[in-house]
């Protein structure tokens, strides 16, 4: 269990880590799309997936 406690750690490290680098070579076209649905919840989403490490 301990091995795949492990694999799931570096799958959603991994993850964030595509995440992050998506967001920073799309963010024109992201702000394009949540410019028009303020106080939304992929709008919250997309800011908050910004701000966090």
């Amino acid at each position: 269990m301990k091995h795949a406690n492990a694999y799931v750690a570096q799958l959603i490290a991994l993850y964030q880590l595509a995440l992050a680098e998506y967001i920073k070579a799309n963010k024109d076209t992201l702000d394009e799309i949540q410019a028009p649905m303020k106080d939304t919840v992929l709008r919250n989403a997309i800011v908050w997936s910004n701000t966090s490490p």
